[in-house]
């Protein structure tokens, strides 16, 4: 079943909360912010994913938002702009795999956008593709 606005809130800064995503270990839900807007017909979308544990608040390549600026994350929240990943659309799009949370502030995605330039080892077409 596809979010009935789905395609509207797929923008850049939009956070989610998708409900299986895969590691090499384990499946687990995660949340994410989307590092790009949806093309209809877009088979992928770049997003990164966050955290709950910010003792890595240090690392210049993430954010730390204090608890309550994302609707739906409780307690500190730390956007990982290095744990980036291309997900497919549909799984954004599917309300069974994903749920809409918010749009991040301005003020948030302008920190977003400074964190970007400290990524190490990103290819190019990945950087581009992430910047607004």
């Amino acid at each position: 079943m596809f979010h009935a606005l789905g395609r509207v809130l797929m923008k850049r800064g939009a956070v989610y909360n998708v409900f299986n995503v895969k590691f090499p270990n384990k499946t687990k839900s995660k949340y994410c912010v989307l590092m790009e807007n949806y093309v209809d017909g877009a088979a992928d979308i770049m997003v990164v994913f966050t955290t709950s544990r910010t003792e890595f608040d240090y690392q210049s390549s993430s954010v730390k938002v204090q608890d309550g600026a994302i609707n739906g994350i409780s307690g500190e929240t730390l956007i990982q702009c290095s744990n980036y990943f291309v997900m497919p659309t549909d799984v954004i799009l599917n309300k069974n795999k994903s749920k809409y949370l918010c749009q991040l502030s301005p003020d948030i995605m302008k920190r977003v956008n400074d964190a970007i330039a400290y990524i190490v080892d990103i290819d190019e077409a990945t950087l581009i593709r992430m910047l607004e």
